[in-house]
């Protein structure tokens, strides 16, 4: 499961998270994806701070949330869930999706997700600390 910050890191600026997007496309990862992340992520791409980089890379936000959609599964199942420590309630949609989904991972930028280290039992990682737990040679 990827959190907003890390799916516009690797659509927008390539680097580590663009190689977690790479492993998707290569049939080595399965990422999850909730119709509150996909809404929240086209909310955050249309922001005007990134229109001129859209622009240098020769995209919109509409292309790429149909790439997305292509890549991500999505989950019908719904969770909610209440986590007291979490600091940041809009975060919460990130921990629902992942447990809805079941998911191995949960890969953030967020301090205020990586703080929790986990949400159950669902470990909460960095993108370099994902990519060297699970793939260390890549």
């Amino acid at each position: 499961m990827l959190d907003t910050n890390v799916w516009v890191s690797a659509l927008l600026f390539g680097g580590q998270p663009a190689r977690l997007v790479q492993l998707a496309r290569d049939g080595q990862v399965q990422l999850c994806m909730s119709q509150a992340l996909l809404s929240e992520l086209a909310d955050v791409l249309r922001y005007p701070k990134f229109q001129s980089r859209l622009q240098r890379i020769g995209t919109t936000p509409e292309s790429l949330l149909i790439n997305i959609s292509r890549l991500a599964s999505f989950g019908t199942k719904v969770v909610s869930i209440d986590v007291p420590e979490l600091r940041d309630l809009d975060d919460k949609i990130v921990l629902e999706a992942a447990i809805a989904a079941q998911a191995v991972a949960i890969v953030s930028g967020d301090d205020d997700l990586l703080v929790l280290k986990s949400v159950a039992d669902i470990p909460i990682l960095t993108v370099k600390a994902f990519l060297a737990c699970y793939f260390p040679d890549w």
